[in-house]
This record gives structure tokens, sequence and C-alpha cells, in this order.
């Protein structure tokens, strides 16, 4: 991740105000908190308790994931897991570039529901192979 104002120097947090990267040298500390240089009036003007804070942004792939990994435990199982898991891997990374959007717990929850009943479909096709070929 690159800082906003200097390309190619690496960002080391982003701004509490507008939640964007930033180097060490853009931001100045506040009450403990990291403020890039347009923000950082707002948060030392008197009425800073005041700054609305955005709206969270749910993730839809990640809520796409969850309800694909829970339908494939019941039926097309080793269709609908790998397509949960592409789908979770895919919303985690959203959530990682953007801190505003929600939904890290649904995409955690989609690979491991995704990982556990996909492994069980192998284990069954496999063992349905093995007593096909015994017989």
């Amino acid at each position: 991740m690159e800082c906003k104002n200097h390309p190619g120097v690496d960002a080391v947090s982003r701004c509490e105000g507008c939640a964007e990267p930033f180097c060490s040298n853009c931001l100045v500390d506040i009450s403990g908190k990291q403020y890039c240089g347009a923000c950082k009036t707002m948060a030392a003007s008197p009425t800073a308790g005041a700054i609305p804070e955005e709206a969270t942004i749910p993730c839809k792939e990640a809520n796409d994931a969850l309800i694909l990994a829970i339908v494939g435990l019941f039926c097309f199982g080793i269709i609908l897991e790998p397509l949960a898991l592409i789908k979770a891997s895919k919303a985690k990374k959203m959530i990682a570039e953007n801190p505003r959007m929600t939904g890290s717990g649904k995409a955690t929850a989609a690979t491991i529901i995704g990982s556990i009943v996909l492994v069980l479909w192998i284990i069954s096709i496999i063992l349905n192979v093995i007593a096909i070929a015994a017989s």
C-alpha cells in the first residue's frame, strides 16, 4: 500500500478521517489518532467529537460466499463449495483494501464451511470409487 501523497513510498497507516493510506511524514497524531493534512483541521476543531462517521459498506461477495457455502452443505457441494471459496477469497481482498467495508466474519465462515464440506465431498467420492472398484 503506497502513500496517497508520495508514490513509491510505503504507507504506515490510514487517516482516521478519510481512511486513505499515508506515510509517516503525512500523518499527524491528534489525541492518539492519525490524521492527514486535510483531515487534521477537522480533528483539531472544537467540534472534533462531532465528526460524523461514514457508513460502513457491506461486502456483497462475503454474503454470497456464505450463502453458497451453506447451500453446498445440503446439495451440489462439489460445485458450490469451490465457488464459495473463490467468492470468500475475493471478499477478503476487497475488505482488506477498503477499511469501511464489512463482512470479514462472513467471508471467514464461508471459507471454513466451504473447506470442510469440500474435503468431506472429496473423501465421499474417493470412498465410493473404492467401494465400486472392490465389488
